[in-house]
Order: C-alpha cells, then structure tokens, then sequence
C-alpha cells in the first residue's frame, strides 16, 4: 500500500508565505520588504494617532489599536524567516509560539473597530495551528491546506484592513 503524504515543510511554509504578504495590511508585497519599508498601513496609523490622541481616558483609540496589530504584522513577518519548515515538530511548536504571541498581543484591543477583525485573525491563527497538528497525526489530512491558508490570509488581511480605513 502506498501512503501519500504531504510534507509539513509545504504546508507551513504556504501559510508563512501568504501571512507575511499580507502583514502589510494585505499588501502583495514580500514580508521582508514590509518589515524595511514604511507601508501605506503605517502612514494611516500615523495619520490615525494624530487625529485620535486626544481619545477619553480608558478608551482606546483605533490609532492605538492599529499600533497593535502592526506590531503584531512584524512578528508574524519575523516568524516567516525563523520557523524551520523541515523540521515537523519545530515548526509546529514555532506556530504555536507565534499564535500565542498574537492571542496576547491582539487580546489587548478593544477599540470596537478594530476588535472584532484581531479577534477573527487570532482564531483564525489558532485554528491552523489545530489544523498543522492534525497533519502531523494523520497527513492524509493536508488536504485542507487550500482552506486553512485562504481563512488564515483573509482573516489577517481584514485585520489590516480594519486599520487602513
């Protein structure tokens, strides 16, 4: 009998690739080149805090909230060049260390404009990390891969997005 399996490496590194295209607030462009360069996302934010600073006390601005989730984008980007693909279980436990990192980071929103959308990218994120686990119990499972991946990026993408207007 033969046993089709698709390596973890192809699976992990589709998510990495299109999650670090899309920290620019779904931008096309390489993660790398996001992390270098200022984004039309960043010149919002920017643009956002100038407007909001003087938000009431205890109530979080939508510029504070974006600051967020840019910070966010960067580790996501980050994580795209240091999560070794070759190696199941590292890759497994970088994704898990990474979801960890955004549920605390996006946990901190409550901007109503922006909350819903961090929250969806944060579940979003927790569910292909399920979803990777899976593929390591049982490989004939990756055929999901095409789903995870465009949820993950469209949830992601929607959080950029929620910051760019």
């Amino acid at each position: 009998m033969i046993i089709k399996r698709t390596p973890l490496a192809l699976v992990a590194a589709s998510a990495l690739l299109l999650l670090a295209g899309c920290s620019g607030g779904g931008s096309s462009a390489e993660g790398d080149a996001n992390a270098a360069a200022p984004t039309a996302e960043s010149s919002a934010t920017s643009q956002a805090a100038t407007q909001e600073s003087s938000a009431p006390a205890g109530d979080q601005s939508k510029a504070e909230a974006c600051e967020i989730v840019t910070s966010s984008f960067s580790d996501v980007t980050e994580a795209s060049g240091s999560i070794d693909t070759t190696d199941p279980q590292a890759a497994l436990a970088g994704f898990k260390d990474l979801a960890a990192k955004v549920d605390s980071n996006f946990s901190q929103i409550t901007n109503a404009e922006v909350a819903p959308a961090a929250q969806n990218a944060s579940a979003s994120l927790n569910e292909y990390v399920t979803f990777l686990e899976g593929v390591i119990a049982d490989p004939s499972t990756a055929s999901g891969i095409s789903e995870q991946v465009t949820a993950l990026q469209e949830s992601f993408t929607e959080a950029g997005t929620a910051c760019a207007g």
